[in-house]
């Protein structure tokens, strides 16, 4: 594959991606949130429990400091409440209801946007995308297996 080619996918790949966080911030940021907020609540609404702040950081590919600065902002404001868990070397975290009426409201957003950003695919063709990211991120993963090997 040409060099030009290979460069030309990752800057499409990269721009997109900037695209999709653009609107996505824009959108949500209609409602006073911003994305790391947005997906520590969609977290939060989906899961029974929440696992460790620098846990949550690795899943959202975040830094702890991050998850820390919005979990004070949304406690602040209400989304979600903190109590001293049982330990008490460790914080619970809850969703409040106040906190899941936002997700509702920011999960139309994102649906609407990526609606739009994928309108006229066909199944095949998003099948044939997704198998592509698959396999990107698996040639991804062996390469820093590689190289954490060596």
């Amino acid at each position: 594959m040409a060099e030009s080619k290979l460069s030309r996918a990752i800057n499409m790949m990269i721009k997109t991606d900037h695209m999709h966080r653009s609107l996505i911030d824009s959108q949500v940021g209609t409602l006073g949130i911003h994305r790391t907020q947005h997906r520590i609540l969609m977290h939060l609404a989906c899961h029974a429990s929440l696992p460790s702040q620098k846990e949550l950081a690795e899943h959202l590919n975040v830094t702890p400091a991050a998850v820390t600065g919005a979990l004070k902002k949304m406690e602040q404001d209400g989304y979600v409440e903190r109590t001293l868990g049982q330990d008490n070397r460790y914080n619970e975290l809850k969703i409040t209801e106040k906190g899941r009426a936002l997700v509702t409201e920011s999960c139309k957003i994102f649906g609407e946007v990526d609606s739009s950003m994928f309108e006229g695919f066909t199944d095949k063709e998003l099948d044939i995308y997704i198998s592509c990211l698959e396999r990107l991120q698996a040639n991804m993963k062996k390469h820093c297996e590689r190289k954490n090997n060596q």
